[in-house]
């Protein structure tokens, strides 16, 4: 391959939620519009999950789902359980041995010139235990965690000692780290860690700014916490609420009572709501938060329970002066830091710096991805 060549990428996305499945798009346009191909995706997923059609609308490219482990969520689908999850994914040892050789099967299928992981653990172990393999980048902002300069919530050490491990786990020392992140922070060229804008899908630029509307947006990861925001309204029967979810076992648009309606993860449609609505309420994914912060729209997050990840990002966003953090679905912070109803909400400093960050995302991770593709690679220890 010559400098000038093109290059043909492999993705393999870690499918839990909506945010790496996000990233993936947003990249995949970055690598279209230079004139790179992406030659399929790998999803893994897990039984509880289906792939969602915001995602499989979008790919032209290959998709092929694979087992991979996950999280597993209380019976009333609210909080992450530790002890059901690591039975739960040794109950599926089998099924992740044969999506290792899915894997493989793929990487001498489509010959990619780079791999790029977006956060899946098996990516991960297959790169620790064979050898002339592709380069491999892995992206996400888990890989922030494994900063010197990271801000994370005081105390939980024993869970930040798992989540670091967690995180070292799904990328070997060879592979290049892109830490998507907030912020800009120095990098770490020696631990082969650089920290880059965040991931976000062209259709977020092309939103109007400054619209608001008098209703709340709002995102459940978990359809457990539905039952939260209804006892909540019911209070405040004077705030209108949409909110999107990924539970199909309701139609799309269910309205339970008055002032809440509830859809289906829809790309365009919750683009578009978050451009209108006045405030943004959501469980603490990175990619609604980072998408929330770009619009300019006072944000509540709400960390799902059991999530250390989640609270993370939280805290970070708190740090960063972006928006307030909540053990659970109360909005009445929210409304205590809006304007009243006829005064706008004004664009903040925070909001101003990180659109110029985010709109850095091609030249901060494009030419890494070369770099990676075209070098190569040596064990580092993280």
């Amino acid at each position: 391959m010559t400098l000038e060549a093109p290059l043909r990428v492999l993705f393999v996305v870690q499918g839990e939620g909506r945010g790496h499945l996000t990233q993936a798009l947003a990249l995949r346009h970055l690598l279209r519009e230079a004139g790179h191909e992406v030659a399929a995706v790998l999803v893994g997923h897990s039984p509880e999950r289906a792939l969602p059609s915001f995602f499989l609308n979008a790919i032209t490219e290959p998709v092929h789902p694979f087992a991979s482990p996950n999280f597993a969520f209380d019976h009333r689908f609210r909080g992450i359980r530790m002890g059901s999850t690591v039975a739960t994914n040794l109950r599926r040892l089998s099924a992740f041995r044969h999506s290792l050789q899915q894997l493989r099967e793929a990487l001498a299928a489509y010959r990619p010139d780079l791999v790029v992981n977006f956060y899946e653990v098996l990516t991960g172990l297959l790169y620790r235990s064979w050898q002339s393999l592709p380069p491999l980048v892995c992206i996400g902002h888990q890989y922030f965690f494994l900063h010197s300069a990271y801000p994370f919530p005081p105390g939980l050490k024993l869970q930040r000692y798992l989540l670091r491990t967690y995180t070292r786990l799904t990328a070997p020392p060879s592979a290049l780290h892109l830490a998507l992140s907030f912020y800009e922070t120095p990098d770490l060229p020696h631990r082969r860690l650089y920290v880059v804008p965040p991931l976000l899908r062209p259709e977020l630029f092309q939103q109007p700014l400054g619209l608001e509307e008098p209703f709340i947006l709002v995102y459940l990861l978990n359809r457990g916490y539905a039952e939260d925001l209804l006892r909540w309204q019911q209070q405040h029967p004077e705030l209108k609420l949409h909110v999107f979810w990924d539970n199909t076992d309701q139609p799309d648009g269910w309205s339970p009572q008055a002032g809440i309606v509830f859809y289906h993860l829809h790309a365009e449609r919750f683009l578009e709501h978050m451009a209108r609505c006045r405030a943004v309420v959501t469980t603490a994914g990175f990619e609604t938060v980072s998408e929330a912060l770009y619009l300019g729209k006072p944000l509540l997050v709400v960390p799902v329970e059991g999530h250390f990840e989640q609270r993370c990002n939280a805290h970070d966003l708190v740090t960063l002066g972006g928006g307030l953090w909540s053990p659970k679905f109360d909005l009445d912070p929210l409304l205590a830091m809006l304007p009243p109803q006829d005064v706008p909400v004004k664009t903040t400093e925070v909001t101003a710096r990180f659109r110029a960050w985010a709109k850095q995302a091609p030249v901060r991770i494009l030419p890494r991805l070369l770099e990676a593709a075209r070098q190569p690679y040596f064990p580092v220890a993280l």
